[in-house]
C-alpha cells in the first residue's frame, strides 16, 4: 500500500511542478505577446486576463513544496 501511495505522492510532485511552470511560462507569453503591435493579435490578448496565474502558481509551488518534503522525509532523502 505505502507503494502506491508513494508513487502517487510522486505523481503529484511532478504534476504540480509542471503546471506551474506551464501556467508561469503562458503569463509570460502573454505579457509580451500583448506588446507586440498586430490589431487583431493585441486587442484580443489585452483582453485576457492572466492575473490569477501568480496566485495559482503561488500555491501550487507550496503544495510541491509540502508533499515533497514529507516524501523526502519519509524515504530518507531530505536534509
Amino acid at each position: 500500500m505505502m507503494k502506491y501511495l508513494d508513487r502517487l505522492e510522486e505523481i503529484i510532485i511532478t504534476f504540480l511542478i509542471g503546471a506551474a511552470t506551464l501556467v508561469i511560462f503562458a503569463a509570460v507569453l502573454h505579457r509580451y505577446a500583448a506588446g507586440v503591435p498586430i490589431p487583431g493579435l493585441q486587442d484580443w490578448l489585452l483582453a485576457l486576463n492572466m492575473g490569477w496565474a501568480q496566485e495559482l502558481c503561488i500555491y501550487m509551488f507550496v503544495w510541491m513544496a509540502k508533499f515533497g518534503a514529507a516524501y523526502g522525509v519519509r524515504t530518507g532523502i531530505h536534509v
